[in-house]
Order: structure tokens, then sequence, then C-alpha cells
């Protein structure tokens, strides 16, 4: 017969369960961290409000009434004015690199055309691929260009300034090649994180890399081996994700695939150093999938998956270009959606290549150092 309700022995089963979870501070730690960190990510990088959006123009025009418009494109506080192309195939480039999501396109005679009251056109080049911040912009460009005609026809009778944009990329506007090419960066990173992090956690655990460590293979092969079957699970994981892409959600890839490959391949090595250097911090598999989750999160929300970065805070900004994951998936939809070549992107390109580099040497030395 079950004995009735002790309350010294509920006493003495709390007592127990503290002293296991004081028995390890860093598993403690974590669990009462993440909320805090979830709550400043949410809190500071959510913000639906399009403003700010990197813009470049193209002028022959150096009369004052364009001054006037670029002035207004930047006090409207939609725009920011990042750089001048020299000619309308380099602001359409600029756009296709990544530098600006708008182009403006400012004709020769436009001051004059506004002065002798005559019909005046701006060309629009919008980055469709992300289509939220592409109906904003468009927006925000009907509205500039309403105000300013406005104020001209007020000072005198001139016609309003005609619009006229134009969505390059993804005209239609689907959300799907936005994200998509985006999931695909977040696929890569959490199976092959996890998996290689657990895996090697359990086999501490198990005691199997400790029976490794008396053989005479030696500290590298014993990572090279654990570490090739997770990279080439984790190649076919992408090679399946491209398939899945063009099969099924009927994205066509604009740009380079032996490329992609390529650059996935950089971006897999820092994938496999991370959950490797994981593994050589983590006691269990709770710390490692809590610190796997440490590094999953910020990198879902401040890598420019689903919000602009550069609508991020400053701090979160800063973190967003320590993330690996944030140049993987420029790289992913500039190649994929804006058909973007290696000049385009050499400096994300560099940056991935170097984290994997970087990321899988630290994480080899310190785990041939804790074995």
């Amino acid at each position: 017969m079950r004995a009735p309700f002790d309350v010294h022995g509920l006493g003495a089963v709390i007592y127990k369960e503290a002293r296991h979870i004081m028995r390890e501070p860093t598993t403690l730690g974590l669990i009462l961290a993440m909320p805090l960190m979830q709550l400043l990510i949410y809190g500071y990088d959510i913000n639906l409000h399009v403003e700010h959006v990197r813009t470049v123009y193209y002028s022959e025009d150096r009369g004052r009434v364009a001054g006037d418009f670029l002035a207004a494109l930047e006090a409207s506080q939609s725009f920011d004015i990042v750089g001048r192309a020299g000619s309308p195939q380099a602001l359409r480039q600029a756009i296709v690199a990544g530098k600006a999501h708008v182009g403006f396109d400012i004709p020769a005679t436009f001051s004059a055309d506004v002065l002798r009251a005559k019909p005046s056109a701006v060309q629009v080049l919008i980055d469709g691929a992300d289509s939220n911040t592409a109906q904003a912009a468009y927006a925000a460009a009907m509205q500039v260009g309403a105000a300013f005609g406005l104020r001209l026809h007020e000072l005198a009778e001139s016609p309003a300034v005609d619009i006229r944009p134009r969505m390059l990329f993804n005209p239609s506007l689907r959300t799907t090649n936005f994200l998509v090419p985006g999931l695909i960066g977040l696929v890569m990173q959490n199976s092959t994180i996890v998996l290689t992090a657990l895996s090697i956690v359990n086999e501490r655990l198990a005691g199997t890399l400790d029976q490794m460590r008396v053989t005479p293979i030696g500290s590298a092969a014993i990572v090279l081996g654990k570490l090739i079957p997770y990279a080439i699970v984790g190649f076919l994981d992408l090679l399946l994700v491209l398939f899945a892409m063009r099969g099924v959600f009927l994205i066509p890839i604009a740009g380079s695939v032996t490329l992609l490959l390529i650059l996935g391949t950089g971006f897999l090595m820092t994938m496999l150093g991370i959950g490797l250097l994981i593994s050589t911090i983590a006691r269990s598999q709770m710390q490692a999938m809590l610190i796997t989750a440490f590094f999953i999160l910020p990198s879902v929300l401040l890598s420019g998956m689903f919000f602009d970065i550069d609508l991020e805070p400053a701090p979160m900004r800063a973190i967003s270009y320590l993330l690996p994951t944030t140049y993987f998936l420029e790289l992913l939809r500039a190649i994929i959606v804006r058909g973007a070549t290696l000049g385009d992107l050499w400096v994300p390109a560099t940056v991935t290549l170097a984290f994997g580099i970087g990321m899988l040497g630290i994480a080899s030395v310190r785990f041939a150092a804790t074995q």
C-alpha cells in the first residue's frame, strides 16, 4: 500500500533536485539566460516599419530641381542615398550586387523640363526579391514624387513628377522567392550543427572517444573521421533542398550553380566547426542543445532571414555582422534570385570562406586539446 504524503520526503526530493541543478551551473546559467536573450532580440529586432532603404541614383542633370528631388528623397526618411552610379547599367548592377535596394534614374533634362512646365519622368528600379521592402519602397517613391510635384506646382505651373517604378528579379513579388533561398541556409545550419554536436557529445558520454584516443591513429585523423561523414550528409542536404526549391516551389537559379555549391561548402565547413566547438564545451546533451539554441536563435532572427538588417538597431546590427549565416543568406539570395556573380559578391564570399577555414581550424585544435 502506498505511503501517505510525506512532507519531509517532499523536502528531501526538492533538496536532491536543487543539488543536482546546482552541480551544473553552466546548464542553469543557459536556462536562465535564454528568456532574456529572446526578449532582447524580439524586442529590439522586430521592426515592421520599413525606412532608410539603401538607395543609389544616376543623374546627368546638374540642375537645382534634380538636387532638390534627391534632397526630398533623403528628407522622407524612407531612402538613404548610399552612392551615385556612373551609368544606367551601373545603377542596375548596384542592385544586383546588393549594394542598394532601390535605384533612381533621373533624366538629363529633368530640371529643364520641370522649369518649362513640361512632363518629367523618373524611373525607379526596385529590388523585388524582398516583397515587404519592395512594396514599402514603391509606396514611398510614389509618395515622395507626388509631394515633390505638388510643391513644384505651388511654386509654378509645373506638371506632377511622373514616378515610373520597375520591379526587378521578382516582378510578381512572391514572398516564397525571398524566404525559400534563406531557408536553405537555415536548414543546413540547424541540421549540421545539431548532428555534429550531439553525436560527439554522445560518444564522449559513452566512452568511445576515450577508446579512440588510446589508438595510434592521431588526433587529426579522429577529427577528420568524425567530420567527413557529416560533411557528406550536409552537402547532400544542400543538393536536396536546392532540388526541392526548383521542383516544388518553382524558383529558378538565376546565377551560377557551381558558385553556389562552392560557397555552400564553405558555409558547411563553418557549421561543422561550430558543432565541433560546441561538443568540446558541452558535458551533456542538455548543455549541447542549449548552447546550440544560443547560436541558432540569433542566426534566425538577426541574419536578415525575415527582417532587413538595415532596420535593426545598431547593437543588433553589429551582432548580425558577426554571424556567418548573415553572409551566406546574402549569397544565396543574390545568386538564386538576382543572378549575381562572384565579382558582385566577393566580400560576403570571402567572409564565408574565411569563417569556414577559421572556425574549423579553431574547433579542431580545441577538440584535439581536450582529448
